[in-house]
């Protein structure tokens, strides 16, 4: 998969999320800037 992020620490956190979290969360435009941020973003979608 291609680097999406700048952030190493980011994009090495979102290379372990499942496909489909992944494919949501580049769907969503949502810009990532921190782990945290891209933690939140993801417990935000499984939660719907």
């Amino acid at each position: 998969m291609n680097n999406i992020f700048s952030n190493s620490d980011v994009q090495q956190y979102f290379n372990t999320l499942p496909p489909a979290v992944q494919e949501t969360v580049i769907q969503s435009g949502v810009q990532i800037t921190s782990v945290d941020h891209l933690k939140q973003v993801v417990e935000n979608f499984q939660s719907k």
